[in-house]
C-alpha cells in the first residue's frame, strides 16, 4: 500500500490536508484529460466571487448542483443559507467559449452536509433541457474503473474553457472517502474540486463520487519535485436520500422553500400567491398577477416546461396557458397550450397520473369531464383530451387532492354543488382514469364553504390536506386523516381571520 493511499484514510478536510493532499478550490486555474463531450453537460463551472475561485459541480436536480464544500471555506465547512459572495453556476455547456449553448445561473442556497465535503447548491431557478445525473446506489468495489470530469487547471493551461475528463482506478478508501489512481497520465488539478467521479451501469453513467483532493502531480504550477498524482473523492452513494430530500420538489411549492402555498384571485382579478408556513398556515400574499384574472380557472400543479419548478396554469377565457415559474413564486409570459375551451371550463392540475414524468390536467365542460395529459418534453403542450366522464360534472367544483389513499397516484375531489356533499375519485393504474366515487365528507355547501382547494401536504406530515373558505370569510385548513373516509370530515383550524370573503377562486 503506497504511503498516499495510507494516509487517505483519514477523512476529513484538517486530517488530508494535514499529509500534503491539496485543496482543489483555490483560484481559478482543470483535470488533465481528454476533452469531454456533450454527454457529460450535467457537469457544472461554478464561479465563486470575481474570479476569486472557481470549482466544478454536478448537477444532479433541475435547481440544485452537487460540489465539494471546500469550494466554499476552507475548512469545509461553509455557513448553510446564502453564499458569502456571489456565485455563478454554468450548466450545458462543455466548451464555455460557446455561449449559445448551455444554461448560467445565480447561487441563492447551500445546505452542506455535516461531516463530509459536499454541499448542496440551489440554483435561482431551474434548467430544462439538460437532464440530470444518476446517483450510484452502491459503492465503487477495489480496481474499479471510473471517470472524472472537471473544469480545472491541465498540466499546460492555467484557465481552460473546455471540461475535460480522465480515467482512474477507484478504491473504497473510507466510509467517507474513495482513493482515485491513474490509469494513464490523467491528473486532478485546482478548479476540479466537487466534479463528478463517474461509474458506467449498463448505459448509465452514476455519479459515485466527488472530488476534494490531489496530489496535484504535474499540474501547471506544481514543483517538478512532485510527482504523485492520486486523489482522493467523496463518496455519495450512501447519502442518496440526503440528495433526494433536499433536492426533490414538493407538490404545491411554489416559492422554493418546499412547503405547499396557495395561489388566489381576488375581486380586483389579481392573482395573489400566499406562501405556506409548514403548518397548513399560510403567510402575506404577494400580487403575481396584476390584473385580468376574474373570471379565469386557475390551478398549479406540476413542472410544465422541465426546469424543476411548479408552474401555474390558468383557462383565461377561452384559452388554456400555461405560466411559467421564474423561481420564487412569481410567473412569466403565458404559453398557449389550448384554445376554444367555453368561458366556464375548470382547469384542475392533479399532478401526473400516468407516470410518465408530466403533469396532467383535468378540465369540465359541456357536463363531461376530459383527461389532458401532458406531452414529455421541455415544452409546455398537451395531447388531445380524453373523456373520462360522460355526464354530471358541470355541478361539481373539481380540486386537486393529491394522493389520498397513499398508493403512489393522484386523486380527484369533487364538491357536489347541489347537497354540499364531497366525494373522492381514486386514480387508476391505467393512469388515464378515476375510480367511482367515494364520499368524503358532508355540510360543505356553498353558502357554508364557498371555495375549496386541495393543499398538497401543507403541514408536512406526509398526508393530503385541504383549504376552504368560510361563510364568515374567514380561511380554514383540514388536515389530512389516516383513510379517504372523512379524512377532511372534520375538525378544522382557522388559518385565516377575515378578507376571504374577496377571494374569488383558491388553488
Amino acid at each position: 500500500m503506497s504511503q498516499f493511499t495510507r494516509r487517505a484514510k483519514y477523512s476529513g478536510a484538517v486530517a488530508l490536508g494535514a499529509v500534503g493532499l491539496s485543496l482543489l478550490s483555490s483560484p481559478s486555474q482543470a483535470l488533465h484529460g481528454p476533452d469531454a463531450t456533450a454527454a457529460y453537460g450535467f457537469t457544472a463551472r461554478i464561479q465563486i466571487g470575481n474570479s476569486e475561485r472557481a470549482c466544478t459541480g454536478t448537477l444532479v436536480s433541475q435547481r440544485w448542483v452537487l460540489t465539494a464544500a471546500s469550494c466554499f471555506a476552507a475548512d469545509a465547512k461553509p455557513a448553510a443559507g446564502k453564499p458569502a459572495v456571489a456565485t455563478t453556476v454554468t450548466v450545458g455547456r462543455t466548451n464555455l467559449t460557446q455561449t449559445s449553448t448551455g444554461t448560467v445561473r445565480t447561487a441563492v442556497e447551500l445546505v452542506p452536509y455535516p461531516d463530509r465535503d459536499l454541499v448542496l447548491v440551489k440554483l435561482n431557478t431551474g434548467i430544462a433541457g439538460v437532464k440530470p445525473v444518476a446517483l450510484a446506489t452502491t459503492p465503487v468495489t477495489a480496481g474499479q474503473s471510473v471517470t472524472a470530469a472537471g473544469f480545472g487547471q491541465t498540466r499546460t493551461t492555467w484557465v481552460p474553457d473546455i471540461l475535460h475528463t480522465g480515467a482512474f482506478t477507484a478504491t473504497g478508501d473510507s466510509s467517507a472517502n474513495i482513493a482515485l489512481t491513474p490509469t494513464g497520465d490523467a491528473v486532478i488539478c485546482k478548479g476540479d474540486a466537487g466534479g463528478p467521479v463517474l461509474r458506467t451501469n449498463g448505459q448509465t453513467q452514476e455519479l459515485v463520487a466527488v472530488t476534494s483532493r490531489s496530489w496535484q502531480g504535474g499540474c501547471l504550477g506544481t514543483p517538478a519535485t512532485e510527482t504523485r498524482t492520486g486523489a482522493v473523492a467523496t463518496r455519495i452513494d450512501d447519502l442518496r436520500s440526503w440528495i433526494s430530500g433536499n433536492v426533490t420538489p414538493v407538490a404545491g411549492d411554489m416559492n422554493g422553500d418546499k412547503k405547499p402555498d396557495m395561489v388566489a384571485v381576488d375581486e380586483d382579478g389579481k392573482l395573489l400567491l400566499y406562501p405556506g408556513t409548514g403548518t397548513g398556515a399560510l403567510g402575506a400574499p404577494t400580487v403575481i398577477g396584476t390584473g385580468g384574472w376574474s373570471g379565469s380557472s386557475v390551478t398549479h400543479r406540476g413542472d410544465w416546461n422541465g426546469d424543476g419548478m411548479e408552474d401555474v396554469v390558468a383557462r383565461v377565457g377561452g384559452e388554456l396557458r400555461v405560466y411559467p415559474n421564474l423561481g420564487n413564486g412569481t410567473i412569466g409570459s403565458p404559453v398557449d397550450i389550448g384554445s376554444g375551451l367555453p368561458s366556464g371550463a375548470q382547469v384542475v392540475g392533479v399532478g401526473d397520473t400516468n407516470r410518465d414524468g408530466k403533469p396532467d390536467l383535468v378540465v369540465t365542460h359541456s357536463n363531461k369531464l376530459f383527461l389532458y395529459p401532458g406531452v414529455v418534453g421541455t415544452a409546455a403542450a398537451v395531447s388531445a383530451p380524453i373523456v373520462i366522464g360522460t355526464s354530471g360534472w358541470d355541478v361539481m367544483d373539481l380540486s386537486a387532492l393529491g394522493d389520498a389513499n397513499q398508493d403512489g397516484r393522484p386523486d380527484l375531489l369533487a364538491r357536489d354543488t347541489r347537497d354540499g356533499i364531497f366525494y373522492v375519485y381514486l386514480g387508476q393504474p391505467d393512469g388515464k382514469t378515476f375510480s367511482d366515487r367515494t364520499e368524503f365528507g358532508r355540510g360543505y355547501t356553498v353558502a357554508n364553504r364557498p371555495l375549496i382547494a386541495g393543499a398538497a401536504d401543507a403541514n408536512r406530515d406526509g398526508v393530503a390536506d385541504m383549504w376552504a373558505t368560510a361563510g364568515d370569510g374567514t380561511l380554514k385548513f383540514y388536515k389530512g386523516g389516516a383513510d379517504i373516509h372523512g379524512p377532511i370530515d372534520g375538525p378544522s383550524v382557522q388559518v385565516g381571520t377575515g378578507g376571504w370573503g374577496a377571494i374569488k377562486s383558491i388553488s
